[in-house]
């Protein structure tokens, strides 16, 4: 099974910051459970390794999509909450 690089999460996240409502293939993983958790973690702008480039909660949306290498993860930036 040929590796793939791992996922440039700064690059991702500030391409997507200037490309609002976009799509971005993030990154594809072998295991569904790895996938759906930097999904999560994306979307919940959790401060953790991969998502303190994604932040805040709620700026991004994603999904997941089977592939015949795994499953991938492609996100957007939607713009931040406003606080009123």
């Amino acid at each position: 099974m040929r590796r793939r690089p791992h996922a440039n999460h700064a690059q991702a996240s500030a391409w997507m910051r200037k490309h609002p409502f976009e799509w971005l293939e993030v990154s594809t993983y072998p295991a569904a459970y790895s996938a759906h958790t930097t999904a999560r973690a994306i979307k919940t702008g959790d401060r953790v390794a991969v998502s303190r480039h994604y932040g805040p909660a709620g700026a991004f949306e994603t999904r997941t999509t089977t592939t015949e290498g795994g499953t991938t993860v492609h996100a957007r930036f939607i713009g931040e909450a406003v606080n009123g």
